[in-house]
């Protein structure tokens, strides 16, 4: 341990960072990164504890340093190990316990990163929260090994500041960018590593320019501190982001120290500087997800839900657009609402068949992410390559959003040249398009509950009219009283099955025709009044649930209001396959004729709404309704793979 020089060291922003981070992650109110030595245990960070060590009898961390991975106790009252420890038993009592253990290259214990609650978790952390926790970990240990390294480079610095041959050397073979310095700040050297994470092919181009201009905004400013105090003969260190010289944007965890001269005060300076980007980037996405959980809750509007969810992926994979696309129920066309883009990209808003972005429809159907870095050679997208070009789709990740086996939605990300799409970028895009379909799922399952609800009532009121239509008619059938109270138990009692049929959902899949007239039966003694034709169609299970309820809403209007509700009146209720060259359609008509004179309603009432909206929501058709004086009329027409799913 005394390799690191970290034990009994004053806080630090970088440790006490991580620390805050787990915690807020892990949603606990207590977090350490701690050490243990042979006596005692010192915590270099902590969050909601107030002692700075304590002794080993007190110790939790001790258990988890034999442990290879994430150790974790959902409840220490009922751990052998700890149930008697006093941190346990004591007046601020820990009650759940998880720690990432803290290990050498070589495999010794160190400490731990670990979060403590007071109150027991039986189901431990979440995979997301065990993944951070252990990854943040591996950052402490950066952390540790930077500062070993740096404490080694100054001990061989010292050294061996005679052989400059050798320094060099050393600084050459380094993966991290080193430089050396001169008193000013002025660069003097860089290694090959650096000049190659910087993008400099020339070292004579920056030679002598003055270091802290190749940083950031802020940053710059840091870089100057630390210079003038590792030029007193203090090392110094700061965190920042630079520009390459190719416009890569990357942050770094720094280290500025003296190199001594032969009379033993300051002649240059070493300026070591680790690559932290893609750890960085990691930490700041993770953060991203967690808060974007929280800025969706009580968003009802779905394009507002992909909007923000495509709007947080371009921006924290850097993208030129992202968007989040819905599928119609035949999984053949996409459609993008809104979109997110870099100024000057063009937007793709609007109705697309698969068709248009490659041939790796059936991947996304299948639940796979498709992956392609350059367009113009993935066989996938090759024939579509300047179509896209068009688009400024250079490369693209798409990822799908399954829901009940069905593919209801994608996260397509874009860029405008080749990217090496990364598994990090991929594991993240995956964990966007989820939490989009969640929240999405949620909007549609309230939605689906209040229309029940309100189904309800209407089915209620509707049904009630039509007991008394049933009533009248069968009245005027006959004057035998007796003869009349027969047939009106008999027509209440194919209501009330008709009814429990649609409330319950008994509607399966099956020929169309069989649907129909299953829907039909309520008005058996009607059945001279309908004229029923078609072509045989199978329809999908929940399709044929909605177009039931249509037709019960369809007959319950033409018997309080349409042909009907008279003696004279029909129904001519007939479909049709059209098409016959590309994608067929199914086209379903009711028309009433006979009726008395139409007088169309000056407001749409939930039954209105009901016939527009419900099968055409479902299989996403377009409907028409008209009013002519001779009968009303109603027409929907949709793919027939729509009205086919079986969902």
């Amino acid at each position: 341990m005394f390799r690191y020089g970290i034990l009994d060291t004053p806080g630090e922003e970088a440790f006490d960072g991580i620390v805050r981070l787990a915690t807020k992650l892990c949603g606990t109110p207590v977090g350490m990164i701690t050490l243990v030595t042979s006596e005692r245990q010192w915590f270099k960070a902590r969050v909601g504890f107030d002692e700075v060590e304590t002794p080993l009898d007190r110790s939790i961390c001790v258990h988890a340093l034999p442990e290879p991975t994430l150790f974790v106790i959902p409840d220490l009252t009922r751990d052998a190990r700890t149930m008697a420890n006093p941190a346990v038993t004591g007046p601020l009592a820990m009650r759940f316990y998880a720690a990432a253990p803290l290990r050498t290259a070589s495999g010794h214990g160190l400490g731990t990163l670990c979060v403590i609650d007071r109150e027991p978790r039986e189901t431990g952390l979440t995979p997301l929260q065990a993944e951070i926790l252990g990854a943040l970990g591996e950052q402490v240990m950066s952390l540790f090994e930077a500062r070993r390294a740096s404490l080694a480079e100054k001990e061989a610095t010292s050294r061996l500041r005679s052989s400059e041959a050798f320094i060099q050397g050393v600084l050459t073979a380094s993966p991290d960018c080193i430089v050396v310095l001169d008193l000013h700040g002025n660069l003097v050297f860089m290694n090959d590593p650096g000049m190659s994470l910087m993008g400099i092919d020339d070292f004579d181009a920056v030679a002598g320019s003055p270091w802290h201009r190749s940083w950031k905004g802020s940053d710059a400013a840091k870089a100057r501190r630390a210079v003038s105090t590792a030029r007193t003969g203090t090392p110094a260190r700061f965190e920042g982001w630079t520009d390459t010289k190719r416009g890569v944007s990357r942050y770094w965890h720094v280290m500025v120290t003296p190199i001594a001269g032969s009379d033993g005060r300051p002649d240059r300076l070493l300026a070591v500087s680790r690559d932290q980007t893609e750890a960085t980037r990691d930490t700041a996405r993770q953060v991203e997800l967690t808060a974007l959980g929280e800025r969706l809750l009580g968003i009802a509007d779905p394009l507002e839900i992909g909007a923000r969810v495509a709007e947080m992926a371009g921006l924290a994979l850097d993208l030129s657009r992202a968007a989040y696309g819905t599928i119609d129920p035949s999984e053949r066309i996409i459609t993008f609402e809104r979109d997110w883009t870099r100024p000057g990209q063009r937007s793709v808003v609007g109705r697309y068949p698969f068709a248009c972005y490659g041939a790796y429809a059936d991947d996304l159907r299948r639940g796979q992410a498709v992956v392609i870095p350059d367009v113009r050679t993935d066989p996938r997208t090759a024939s579509k390559a300047t179509e896209l070009g068009l688009h400024g789709i250079a490369s693209l990740l798409d990822v799908p959003a399954i829901a009940e086996g069905r593919l209801v939605g994608v996260l397509c990300l874009h860029d405008a040249g080749p990217r090496e799409w990364r598994e990090r970028d991929i594991v993240f895009a995956q964990a966007a398009a989820e939490r989009a379909r969640a929240e999405l799922a949620r909007i549609a399952a309230e939605e689906q509950q209040q229309l029940r609800t309100r189904e309800v009532g209407h089915r209620f009121k509707n049904l009630l009219a039509m007991v008394q239509a049933i009533a009248t008619q069968t009245m005027r059938s006959t004057d035998d009283v007796k003869v009349a109270s027969d047939i009106l138990a008999g027509r209440l009692a194919a209501l009330g099955q008709s009814h429990d049929l649609l409330l319950d959902g008994g509607m399966g899949s099956g020929p169309i025709l069989d649907v129909v007239r299953r829907a039909l039966d309520m008005h058996i003694d009607a059945a001279e009044r309908f004229d029923i034709s078609g072509p045989q169609v199978r329809i999908g299970a929940k399709v044929a649930l909605s177009l039931s309820l249509m037709l019960h809403e369809l007959s319950t209007n033409a018997v309080k209001y349409g042909a009907l509700s008279n003696v004279g009146g029909r129904v001519i209720l007939g479909w049709q396959v059209r098409g016959t060259v590309g994608e067929p359609r199914l086209r379903l008509t009711w028309v009433e004729t006979g009726g008395p004179p139409v007088i169309p309603h000056t407001r749409k009432g939930f039954g209105s709404r009901l016939i527009e909206r419900g099968l055409a929501g479902q299989v996403g058709g377009v409907v028409e309704l008209s009013y002519p004086s001779t009968g009303f009329t109603f027409t929907i027409e949709a793919p027939l793979a729509a009205f086919q799913v079986e969902i």
